[in-house]
């Protein structure tokens, strides 16, 4: 839908143009002239000549895009004199789930962001893939997001939605997710544009507070498309029941392989 000020342009003559800026991790997809890098548009805002052209920009966020990314974004924009603005600035300042959440420790390595449970059996959530996750460090894969991150994300929801929707409920213990197959199916490219992760609980046993068992539906989706869908079984095990079996095993092993 638009908003008053741009619907104003359209009345006063000037063309729209609708842009997306990801983080320069992602150069390899900011090619043509509807996608850029961070610091390419911070660049081209910075030379001031969109100020002097006769149509505005509207600057969409793509994957990579933090808090202090989009400040800077907004300074530039100021500057431009009106012909460059932020499609959604309050976007770039939804955090990150938190960590614990998650189930992990960096920040950075979180991958979802504003999650939502509707109903404790359906959890959703808006994918967003920090510059510096561990994840796309060190992975060359062309312009779309590499398979891995889909995997992860959808492990983040099924715990993401254990701890905000089913947890609270629980007596105080923490838990570890004990995973025990998951059947993936890849359908389409994930880019890196804004998307979405669900988790849809069809199955649970929680008939035994020290391992719950758990069957759900995950996908991601993008721009209407199911990019992936997967069925993961799972458990949620209390952590000093999973510390003791851990070290038994661990013993096991090796002794195996030392004899």
């Amino acid at each position: 839908m638009e908003t008053e000020s741009e619907q104003d342009w359209g009345f006063a003559g000037h063309t729209r143009r609708d842009v997306v800026v990801v983080a320069d991790r992602f150069a390899q997809f900011a090619r043509g002239d509807r996608v850029f890098t961070l610091s390419g548009l911070l660049a081209l805002l910075d030379s001031g000549g969109l100020a002097a052209s006769d149509g505005h920009w509207i600057v969409h966020f793509g994957q990579g895009i933090d808090a202090t990314d989009g400040d800077l974004l907004e300074a530039a924009c100021d500057k431009s004199e009106g012909a460059v603005r932020l499609a959604d600035p309050a976007a770039f300042r939804q955090p990150w789930a938190p960590p614990v959440v998650v189930h992990k420790s960096r920040p950075e390595n979180v991958l979802l962001a504003g999650v939502h449970s509707p109903l404790p059996r359906h959890c959703r959530a808006e994918l967003r893939i920090h510059r510096d996750n561990e994840l796309v460090l060190d992975h060359h894969t062309g312009e779309h997001v590499q398979g891995i991150v889909i995997v992860e994300a959808m492990r983040q929801i099924c715990i993401a939605q254990f701890e905000t929707a089913i947890r609270p409920g629980l007596p105080p213990a923490r838990y570890a997710g004990v995973w025990k197959r998951i059947d993936l199916s890849f359908e389409d490219f994930l880019f890196p544009l804004p998307a979405t992760v669900e988790s849809l609980i069809v199955e649970s046993d929680l008939g035994r507070e020290t391992n719950l068992k758990f069957r759900a539906t995950t996908s991601v989706r993008q721009q209407g498309r199911t990019v992936a869908t997967a069925v993961i079984e799972y458990s949620m095990v209390v952590q000093g029941r999973i510390d003791t079996l851990e070290h038994r095993k661990a013993d096991q092993a090796t002794r195996a392989y030392l004899g």
